[in-house]
């Protein structure tokens, strides 16, 4: 008998096994989704960095105009987990699949069809799981390039300083020839009109028009069509794997 009210207790005192997505499996598939994107991003501020080359006179390489775009990449590299996490965890996926009290087909794993937070639940919703990342990303983006933010002022103060000084170097290797100067002798020193920048053609009145597209321009690295539809953003799904890795997790 007193072996037997042991083993109650012991029954009791062990914790049941819960397969809900919490600590290391929030962790990580949140980290997974910041890890994944960090492609698109870069490549997005690479398409930023070309459009930027084209503003200023000289066009400098993409590369070159990388340095113009880094306070970008560092305001968004500072912490895209927190809103990650949150966009994903709690705000669409949490609490419990039970439906009075019992769980249904395929719940908590592998594949759950009440949104809930356990792995198979996001397998199951995982086209709608992408679009979470998706918009997340999108979202931290737009934020950086506001004209409000930083960053964006950054970006616009090395960009017009950079194509000021760019057209002040033209203007000393093609200067000003003498009003009293012949025409003949004007045509021989003076490139054609389009050639000979002036002090301040060349430096752009602003960045407006190049960052305001950041959105799109992630879309479009995505593979296009972010409504939501299942064949949307294939190239920023990584369905196969993670699928795959959040089933991982018990």
């Amino acid at each position: 008998m007193r072996l037997l009210t042991c083993l109650s207790f012991l029954l009791f005192a062990v914790p049941a096994t819960v397969s809900a997505c919490e600590g290391e499996c929030i962790v990580g598939i949140t980290k997974a989704f910041v890890g994944n994107y960090s492609h698109p991003i870069q490549s997005v501020m690479e398409k930023l960095a070309e459009e930027i080359s084209g503003m200023i006179t000289g066009r400098p390489s993409t590369a070159t105009s990388m340095h113009y775009v880094s306070p970008l990449v560092e305001a968004y590299n500072q912490n895209p987990y927190d809103g990650m996490k949150t966009a994903i965890f709690p705000n669409y996926f949490h609490g419990k699949c039970q439906q009075d009290g019992i769980d249904p087909p395929g719940c908590p794993n592998p594949d759950c069809p009440v949104v809930c937070g356990t792995p198979g639940s996001l397998v199951h919703f995982y086209s709608t799981l992408r679009y979470i990342a998706f918009n997340e990303s999108r979202a931290a983006l737009e934020a950086i390039v506001s004209p409000d933010s930083s960053a964006y002022k950054r970006v616009e103060k090395a960009v017009m300083d950079a194509s000021q000084a760019q057209s002040r170097r033209m203007s000393r290797i093609y200067p000003r020839v003498p009003a009293k100067a012949s025409q003949h002798t004007a045509s021989r020193h003076i490139p054609p009109a389009e050639s000979t920048p002036s002090a301040n053609s060349g430096a752009p009145s602003g960045i407006g028009s190049v960052t305001p597209s950041d959105g799109t321009i992630l879309e479009t690295v995505c593979g296009g069509n972010a409504d939501e539809e299942t064949s949307g953003l294939p190239d920023c799904s990584w369905e196969v794997a993670m699928k795959e890795y959040i089933l991982s997790f018990p």
